[in-house]
């Protein structure tokens, strides 16, 4: 089986957790199948298609014929951004540029990522050769051209007009979260397309780290980016409403907009540490000595990576209900309002009251529910796709990939082609 997928970006050019995911998800495949990634480069139109090999995947990277590549994204305007993804609504050069990459590949499926840089006008270019589609959704660009679907209705409006065309030709639709899923489809795309869930992998060792459970005061972690969207000013209110008894230590470890402020709101409490930006080990290292993580966003989130990487160390987690967030919870009950310090604040006075048997039971619960995001998870149900779409009737088998997570849903596919 030969299978191309196109994502935005590729490694070495790491912006964001749809980066990581699709790498890992080519490397995976890549032990059973051959695999081709198709993404953008930086170099101009005059340069052409660059191919090099990451990691035994062969990865061809086409000019990025736009205002500015994304992988230069930091620091243009807002307007520079809109106008840029308006470009990417029907770039034709584009389309022409992965057409003949198709033509000379003849893969006999795609999977295509984030297409922030190509524009879901290469959908056309893929079902013109008669090459099944298959789409997962990790963000909200289809609909929104900035962060969030709900801040920007003008402009969705019309995101969503254009992508609902080009979604017909879509063949299999993924959400990594059913909350993303159903925002989506809720909005009219993909209406030829089975349905289904599949959550991103969270690579990292499943070890959960020796805690004690009678330790008081509370160590809790935030661990992510220092912005309003992400709820952190929430969380240090939180805790700034808490005894010391309660809440001994906070570590906000991440950079953002809001860390100067929130530093010099809290300059007369020594209890909130600003660590900064910190490496995947060093995070991880911290993460399972914490008494519990919170991940308090109010946007969004497609799906909620730092969960689970918190459970793989048995660290429990306390989180909004908001976007995919409730499908990765281990417990519902670990869920609070989003955008409320005093939800926050009740959750940690709960954790802080846990007897410590109670509390080394919810550490072996994370630890085995954090093995439903393996690689091997990830290879089976993607495998079990592909074959269906490749079969004689072609997309009737896909029900059997459904993933039913963690809060209960089941998405059910339909027939698709």
């Amino acid at each position: 089986m030969k299978i191309v997928i196109a994502n935005s970006l590729y490694s070495p050019h790491i912006i964001g957790g749809a980066e990581i995911s699709t790498q890992i998800l080519a490397e995976t495949l890549a032990a059973e199948a051959e695999v081709h990634v198709l993404t953008t480069g930086p170099q101009k139109r005059s340069s052409g298609v660059t191919t090099d090999r990451v990691n035994g995947v062969t990865v061809h990277r086409v000019p990025y014929n736009n205002l500015y590549w994304l992988g230069a994204g930091e620091g243009k305007s807002t307007l520079h951004k809109v106008a840029r993804r308006l470009i990417d609504l029907y770039n034709p050069v584009q389309i022409r540029t992965v057409a003949k990459l198709i033509a000379e590949l003849q893969p006999d499926l795609v999977h295509t990522q984030n297409l922030s840089g190509f524009g879901a006008g290469i959908w056309t270019a893929f079902h013109k050769a008669g090459v099944p589609i298959v789409h997962t959704l990790r963000d909200y660009s289809l609909i929104s051209p900035v962060s969030s679907p709900i801040s920007n209705p003008l402009l969705s409006s019309v995101y969503k007009r254009t992508s609902l065309g080009f979604s017909r030709r879509v063949s299999a639709v993924v959400g990594i979260s059913s909350h993303i899923l159903n925002r989506h489809t809720g909005s009219g795309l993909f209406p030829n397309a089975a349905k289904l869930v599949i959550p991103n992998v969270v690579d990292g060792d499943i070890a959960g780290a020796g805690k004690d459970f009678a330790h008081r005061p509370l160590r809790v972690g935030y661990f992510g980016r220092i912005e309003a969207e992400k709820g952190v000013r929430e969380l240090v209110e939180a805790v700034r409403m808490l005894p010391a008894e309660t809440v001994g230590t906070l570590y906000v470890c991440g950079e953002g907009s809001l860390k100067a402020e929130l530093a010099q709101l809290c300059r007369d409490d020594d209890r909130v540490v600003f660590t900064g930006k910190v490496k995947p080990a060093e995070a991880r290292e911290l993460m399972g000595r914490m008494d519990a993580t919170v991940v308090p966003s109010i946007w969004e989130e497609p799906f909620g990576r730092v969960i689970i990487e918190s459970y793989q160390v048995g660290t429990p987690v306390y989180a909004a209900a908001v976007g995919g967030i409730p499908d990765v919870v281990v417990d519902r009950g670990h869920l609070f309002a989003p955008g409320s310090a005093e939800a926050i604040k009740e959750k940690l006075e709960s954790h802080y009251a846990m007897p410590p048997e109670r509390k080394s039971e919810l550490t072996r619960q994370c630890l085995e529910h954090c093995r439903g995001f393996t690689k091997q998870s990830l290879l089976e149900r993607h495998l079990e796709l592909y074959r269906s779409l490749l079969a004689p009737a072609g997309g009737t088998a896909v029900a059997g990939a459904a993933y039913a997570g963690a809060a209960g849903h089941k998405i059910k596919a339909g027939a698709g082609r």
